[in-house]
């Protein structure tokens, strides 16, 4: 297993022509990144969170990247419009235990404004490699199963889907997502 490692910075262009800066996030970045996790909250059902959840503090943000950044085989990307942050998403150990070292997990965010651009397949492309170099044997995620777009994306990317949590997300409104278990073996 590899140290936690910054992502190099580098320019990704999108189908609209915007380039976008991708680096790992910074503690300078906490403020944005708490407006971006809202905003993406807001912005989709197929989220973990509503915004008036996340209540935390920029000291809180900047406490999650520092102990991130010092978790073994780990990895937050950061993609970035300008100074407006675009897009994020964290890899890191399913748990520190012996018997799952070889399984990551990760999470990953767009700004609804730049859906459609190529970007989280950027980014997912660029995380399943660090897994790889990171010695990680299978790459898991749960996805809201109506999220088509973002479960052709996983499909597309060699993803497969193992099993279905049934009424794992409820909204508000009484409705419920299931949610798709998938795995992409990296051996």
């Amino acid at each position: 297993m590899v140290n936690y490692m910054l992502y190099k910075k580098e320019e990704f262009f999108g189908k609209n022509g915007i380039c976008y800066t991708l680096r790992s996030p910074e503690l300078s970045d906490a403020e944005k990144m708490i407006a971006y996790l809202k905003a993406t909250a807001e912005e989709t059902e197929f989220g973990l969170s509503y915004p008036e959840e996340m209540d935390f503090t920029v000291k809180d943000e900047e406490d999650f990247i520092t102990n991130y950044a010092q978790d073994n085989g780990s990895i937050m990307i950061s993609a970035f419009d300008g100074d407006r942050l675009a897009g994020n998403a964290s890899l890191c150990c399913v748990m520190d235990r012996k018997k799952t070292w070889h399984r990551a997990t990760f999470g990953i965010a767009i700004r609804k404004s730049d859906w459609g651009q190529g970007l989280g397949k950027k980014i997912l492309t660029e995380l399943i490699a660090f897994a790889k170099q990171a010695g990680y044997e299978l790459l898991e995620l749960e996805v809201a199963a109506d999220n088509t777009t973002a479960v052709d994306l996983y499909k597309k990317l060699g993803f497969v889907v193992y099993g279905t949590r049934s009424l794992s997300l409820k909204l508000k409104s009484g409705a419920y997502y299931d949610e798709l278990l998938m795995v992409l073996n990296l051996k």
